[in-house]
């Protein structure tokens, strides 16, 4: 279980960090206009599809997202690409190809690029295990609103879905035990838990951060201070 969490994590990673990945400019890219600059620092790019590449035209291409639904993806100057962390261009995907894209949407079923990403092992497999797992077994995305001890995530897929966490859920930032009043609306969180007997998600676990530090399998708790 395990495995597949940190496996699911690979598929999510790019996507949860679209707005650094996408935004840091080449050494040789000309200074950002300063509306481009406004839009590069917007909130807004912290979302996106994950999906199997479709058709592929000069401006763009489709993909069948993790719901099953086709939508399309534009592509602009400002777009990057990266394959196994390499940069790449659009020429270098093809149908078939996994594929995270973050960006912003631009109309009904359709995003406009900032980053698009594959990396090497994303498969039909990983991909019906994050459509079946997301908000079962763990979730992740960014924390929208928080009531009491509910809280609204939106998923990097694009769905949003409201969580519950109970006196069992144990929370960390980083290294550190924190508690639920220390997650603020704008966090970037991910966990694993289950479902309770009303349908609702429940972390055991829940964290603020860099989904990196559950790569390796549940975090080791740091041994009791002298």
């Amino acid at each position: 279980m395990k495995c597949r969490f940190a496996v699911l994590l690979l598929l999510i990673g790019p996507l949860w960090c679209v707005a650094q990945t996408s935004d840091q400019p080449a050494s040789n890219d000309k200074p950002a206009s300063p509306g481009a600059q406004q839009r590069r620092e917007g909130r807004g790019l912290r979302q996106g599809v994950a999906g199997t590449i479709g058709e592929i035209k000069p401006d763009g291409f489709t993909v069948k997202t993790m719901e099953g639904k086709t939508v399309t993806v534009k592509i602009t100057s400002d777009t990057r690409f990266s394959k196994d962390r390499q940069p790449a261009k659009l020429a270098d995907f093809k149908p078939g190809d996994m594929v995270m894209v973050g960006g912003e949407p631009a109309g009904e079923d359709t995003w406009t690029a900032r980053f698009v990403g594959s990396r090497q092992g994303m498969g039909q497999g990983n991909m019906q295990a994050l459509r079946e797992g997301m908000g079962k077994q763990f979730i992740a995305g960014e924390v929208k609103a928080i009531d009491g001890t509910k809280l609204t995530i939106a998923r990097p897929e694009g769905q949003t879905q409201t969580i519950e966490v109970d006196e069992s859920t144990s929370f960390h930032k980083g290294r550190d035990s924190i508690t639920l009043p220390d997650i603020k609306v704008g966090d970037r969180v991910f966990g694993r838990g289950q479902l309770n007997s009303a349908g609702v998600f429940v972390p055991t676990t829940f964290n603020v951060g860099d989904m990196r530090i559950m790569m390796g399998g549940e975090r080791k708790q740091a041994p009791p201070a002298k």
